[in-house]
């Protein structure tokens, strides 16, 4: 896990209102209850890295980069019920035992297993030789390079052109006994799927990231990225019964 910065909000007994979510492919109503937003400004123009879970509360961390290259903290608490900011020390050792469950390649029952590959290809402007397409590609920005995660047969994720997901980025596992996963898209849809891949089902549309499911297997915490990635709405998505129980 990396050592960068940690926000840490305790929502067990969060206030505010809840949404009530469909998505082309949800069969029921999804809530959706937002808890806090975080800006750059909050974490010194940083970005949202991790969220977590400690006995109720959320964690989250954020990473601002130095001139030098490395990575230095900024950790912001906020406290159950309120939006109020103060700051936060250091991370628990729940918050990184936890991470470092979700973040695991392997499911907890050992029946899913994650596995990432590249495809790069040379796009197509047109009908045109050999010669002149390799131009045209390095011309255009050079070739173009598709990263994809999967979950036995499933896609869960694709990237074209872009760094690849850190572990963790883009999925959480569920507590053993549900067997289950929650993962972002390529588009930035929240799904949830069996650990080894079936029955998966899309639960919210959104630019989402960072899921997060909770200890208890009853929710699923989620950041929103808006305005380009400067600011995260953070909700925890309250999951109908036929996706918290045991498989």
């Amino acid at each position: 896990m990396l050592t960068i910065p940690l926000l840490l909000a305790t929502v067990l007994n969060a206030t505010g209102s809840s949404t009530v979510a469909r998505g082309a492919e949800v069969d029921q109503a999804i809530e959706r209850q937002p808890v806090v937003t975080i800006t750059s400004k909050e974490i010194d123009g940083g970005v949202l890295s991790e969220i977590t879970w400690d006995d109720g509360a959320l964690l989250l961390q954020g990473a601002v980069a130095n001139p030098d290259g490395s990575l230095s903290g900024r950790y912001v608490v906020i406290p159950a019920g309120t939006t109020t900011l103060a700051s936060l020390k250091e991370q628990t050792a729940r918050s990184m035992g936890y991470w470092n469950l979700k973040s695991k390649r392997v499911s907890p029952t050992g029946v899913g297993r994650i596995t990432s590959g590249t495809d790069s290809k040379m796009p197509m402007y047109g009908i045109a030789g050999l010669e002149r397409r390799v131009n045209d590609a390095v011309d255009m920005g050079g070739m173009q390079q598709k990263i994809v995660l999967r979950l036995g047969s499933l896609v869960i994720h694709e990237r074209t052109n872009s760094v690849a997901p850190y572990d963790g980025e883009v999925w959480s596992w569920s507590p053993a006994e549900l067997n289950r996963i929650a993962y972002t898209d390529g588009k930035g849809g929240l799904w949830i799927a069996s650990a080894d891949g079936r029955d998966a089902r899309r639960i919210l549309k959104g630019d989402f990231t960072l899921p997060a499911w909770s200890d208890d297997g009853r929710a699923v915490a989620v950041a929103e990225r808006k305005d380009g990635g400067r600011r995260w709405d953070i909700s925890i998505v309250h999951l109908p019964a036929d996706l918290r129980s045991p498989r």
